[in-house]
């Protein structure tokens, strides 16, 4: 082979193979390889190395298929030769395995060895550094090339290893790509790569569609702010929107349970919500994008939310089908807007809520402190909240506590989300209630139109608020009905009281149960109470005293019975004389006659009186 080498330095020629060549210095191919680097990028500049390496090679390879060698083996073996005349690195190959067929042709082709004292390893660690990965990309396209085109067929080089990488050696492998499988996808793309000028047109129709579908967003974006602006409804909204996308879309407020929905089938709609509702029900409510794909169906959502909290779900339905990624991203910032758009139609709402509560509120407070001169004032202001107050009403004062096991919280807070949830709650059913907080209880005015069922509607919003406030514990006193205004705050202070005396694992207590002695332990001096009860029953509390035990429950169920000796002899399981005679010896001891009914009457309330505090048992 070095006799093919011929120099002609007369006439400045250098000449290989009876082929022009010209000499110049690795480092020129260096600074060669840092440029496209820098120009066109890593990628790119690979994609050009290999195939400049496999032109080569092809080229090499069709002019040793022109000598006078009788097998492939020795063809194939010219190649390593050239590489290594023209200066580009020292071949030992290690292994060479041919497999031929019937007709002499090459079936497949497996070989291995080193590229010693590689010149691309070492101008790559010259201008850049160590790499990461393999970097001998034209003696990888050179032997690629050379050996597919003796072959016959595509035989593929990859290096293993590579001093450009750090690695001791320049290693590679070559087989026919049927044995590669789909080990070698991810290099094929740099055989076949377009032209830049091609690339940059396709780069530019992207751009340009990119460009074209901005705009629509940008479009839709502006018409969203319109319709916002000029007060448009969300079923308006969602309806522009269709207009623009030709594509269905539903809004579904979790808050008010409503739907909106344009550009579907009938029912299909409800399909879609129910399929929000079970991927809602298999984890957390998410609060990004998400696409599912099922029974034909591409839905992709992105939720409507407020304070970090999820208030609903914004969607667009499409038939399943191969969608480009350009317009599934479009299609996701439309749907982006579309819910932040639903977000700020809710902080509105939400704004205008909490203006007109605390209205509402205030007005609330005027009533109960007996501001306005007349009833008819009253109703002639509530008309301008849209409350109406020309029907019977009642009060009732909520309370609430959480459990002992939960962090603090801000109370005001917690008022707040309640009277929301309370508010909802109520206007889903077509009542509007006046709320306000008093006390530290939270205090409502409900109107009572014609066939309201009030016990079962209150007793359905407590259960409502259980389900909100997880680990709260809520307690209502409810006031008497009635349809003077004016006896406002006095029907304030009967629902205060029943909610006071509302001891029990009873959630609502109307003021009508609530007894007396209650009322008068609520309102009057307690220990004085408590005080005139035990000397009313002076000697027989006396627990260590069995007589006197049995003197006491003697007198509590007399005075049970009424003063009735049968039903008392009945009850305590004595005779008549031993009854007679316990009556008299409690009237010894107690200085008083207790058939006398003014006597009963006050050793009855001490009794109960003393029950309800706790300070004595009737065995």
């Amino acid at each position: 082979m070095t006799n093919l080498l011929n120099l002609k330095n007369d006439d400045g020629e250098i000449h290989l193979n009876d082929e022009r060549m010209i000499l110049t210095s690795s480092s020129i191919f260096g600074t060669l390889r840092k440029d496209l680097i820098e120009n066109i990028g890593f990628e790119r500049m690979k994609s050009f190395l290999i195939r400049y390496g496999w032109n080569i090679g092809v080229n090499d390879a069709k002019k040793a298929l022109k000598g006078n060698l009788s097998t492939v083996k020795e063809i194939l073996r010219q190649g390593p030769i050239l590489h290594m005349m023209q200066g580009y690195t020292k071949v030992n190959t290690t292994k060479l395995e041919l497999s031929m067929d019937g007709h002499a042709d090459v079936h497949s082709v497996k070989v291995e060895g080193v590229w010693v004292n590689s010149y691309e390893a070492e101008e790559h660690i010259t201008q850049t550094g160590i790499a990461e990965k393999p970097v001998c990309y034209t003696l990888t396209g050179y032997a690629s090339g050379f050996y597919s085109t003796v072959c016959g067929h595509e035989v593929i080089f990859k290096e293993s290893d590579c001093k450009g990488a750090g690695d001791s050696a320049c290693r590679y492998e070559g087989k026919s790509i049927h044995l590669w499988g789909m080990e070698i996808q991810d290099e094929l793309k740099y055989y076949k790569t377009k032209p830049i000028v091609q690339e940059l047109a396709v780069t530019y129709e992207k751009l340009l569609e990119e460009r074209n579908s901005l705009s629509k967003v940008m479009d839709i974006h502006n018409l969203l702010t319109e319709e916002l602006i000029n007060g448009r409804s969300l079923q308006s909204i969602v309806r522009m929107v269709y207009q623009k996308t030709k594509i269905p879309l539903l809004m579904e407020n979790f808050n008010n349970n409503q739907v909106y929905h344009a550009g579907f089938h009938k029912g299909k709609a409800e399909d879609v919500r129910n399929q929000l509702k079970l991927m809602r029900e298999d984890g957390p409510v998410t609060l990004e994008t998400g696409r599912i794909v099922k029974d034909g169906m591409e839905l992709l959502y992105t939720p409507i939310t407020l304070q970090n909290k999820t208030y609903g779900y914004c969607a667009f339905v499409q038939a399943d089908r191969a969608e480009g990624k350009t317009n599934l991203e479009i299609n996701r910032m439309i749907l982006e807007r579309v819910s932040m758009t639903g977000s700020l139609f809710l902080l509105n709402e939400k704004s205008s809520f909490e203006a007109l509560e605390r209205v509402k509120g205030l007005f609330l407070e005027q009533i109960l402190n007996g501001e306005f001169a007349s009833k008819e004032e009253i109703i002639k202001k509530s008309m301008y909240l849209d409350v109406s107050l020309d029907h019977p009403f009642t009060i009732a004062v909520l309370g609430y506590r959480f459990s002992s096991n939960r962090g603090t919280e801000n109370d005001y807070f917690i008022q707040q989300k309640i009277i929301e949830e309370i508010y909802s709650f109520f206007k889903k059913r077509n009542q509007v209630v006046l709320t306000a907080l008093r006390d530290g209880h939270i205090v409502l005015l409900i109107p009572l139109s014609p066939g309201n069922e009030f016990p079962l509607r209150t007793k359905e919003c407590i259960d409502h608020l259980y389900t909100v406030f997880s680990g709260y514990n809520f307690k209502v006193g409810l006031g008497t009905i009635s349809d003077e205004l004016e006896r406002a705050h006095e029907i304030f202070q009967e629902a205060l009281t029943a909610l006071n005396m509302n001891e029990g694992t009873r959630d609502i207590i109307k003021f009508e149960e609530v007894d007396l002695l209650s009322i008068l332990m609520h309102t009057g001096s307690t220990p004085a109470v408590l005080k005139k009860a035990e000397k009313m029953l002076g000697p027989l509390l006396m627990e260590d005293d069995p007589k006197m035990k049995e003197l006491l429950k003697t007198l509590y169920v007399f005075l049970q019975c009424g003063g009735n000796l049968e039903c008392s002899m009945k009850d305590l399981n004595i005779s008549m004389s031993g009854l007679r005679y316990r009556i008299k010896r409690l009237e010894e001891l107690l200085s008083c006659q207790i058939r006398n009914p003014k006597s009963a009457f006050q050793l009855y309330a001490s009794f109960e009186t003393l029950l309800k505090a706790k300070m004595i048992t009737i065995r």
